[in-house]
């Protein structure tokens, strides 16, 4: 078992002899946010629809939108940005166990990305959710921790990182639409799929092949399937969109056009 350190309380620092304060080392550094709530749902006291219902609105209102129940991480769509997926985030999340840092999609990629490298056996991430849960937004957080962490300092890793996270404004443009309930729907079955590392699955969207070496470098990424909601083409109900592409081609267009 590993030695683990806890963090003093505020104020509780030890005091040597000649009177000088010796601060302690914080494991939350960077973190320093009040939790509210529980992190890990396992840990109610009660478990029921109630209070798993309002321990993730107590997170929600202070801005904490993941919570553990286990290895699986709840997130509910706070419909605005939080700055929470810059660089400086991502890299608090690097190498570390989830369990030393808050709930974040981050810590899920980092779990999968450590087990593919360590053990050398094939990932699953599954990613459901309601039509607007942010599973189009998850699966794009969780390519953004790959690319970051998957190292290859040559030309040739580095442009395959950048053709893999282009693929994703290309593909929500021909294959996400404006609906009722969300301006970003995907309308097409999404599963990110990377033999022999990690598989990136979710009930819509896309579905992306994607190749590591053995250093787990990205060497290569190839759409393999690709399941669209045709209907929409033709026709769509009232206060719905058709798929994005189409209006992107007409903003772009001369008046001439």
């Amino acid at each position: 078992m590993a030695i683990s350190k806890k963090a003093g309380k505020k104020g509780a620092a030890p005091v040597k002899a000649g009177g000088t304060k010796v601060a302690k080392a914080d494991w939350k550094e960077g973190f320093k946010k009040k939790q509210v709530g529980v992190s890990d749902m396992t840990l109610l006291t009660t478990i029921s629809n109630d209070s798993i219902n309002e321990n993730l609105q107590k997170r929600w209102l202070n801005g904490e939108i993941y919570t553990y129940i286990g290895s699986v991480l709840i997130s509910v769509n706070p419909f605005k940005d939080l700055g929470i997926y810059t660089d400086q985030v991502l890299q608090k999340y690097r190498g570390k166990n989830r369990l030393e840092v808050p709930p974040h999609v981050f810590g899920i990629a980092e779990s999968a990305y450590y087990n593919m490298n360590a053990y050398h056996e094939n990932q699953c991430v599954i990613i459901s959710g309601e039509s607007g849960a942010g599973k189009t937004e998850a699966a794009k957080r969780i390519m953004q921790y790959i690319a970051a962490v998957s190292g290859g300092q040559d030309s040739s890793i580095q442009e395959i990182k950048d053709m893999v996270l282009a693929t994703n404004p290309l593909l929500e443009s021909f294959g996400c639409a404006k609906t009722l309930r969300n301006n970003n729907s995907s309308r097409h079955v999404r599963c990110s799929d990377i033999p022999g590392s990690l598989v990136l699955t979710s009930a819509q969207g896309k579905y992306l092949e994607i190749m590591f070496n053995a250093q787990g470098e990205p060497v290569g990424a190839q759409i393999t399937n690709y399941l669209l909601e045709k209907g929409r083409v033709v026709g769509q109900v009232e206060n719905e969109r058709n798929f994005h592409i189409f209006y992107q081609f007409t903003k772009a267009a001369s008046d001439d056009q």
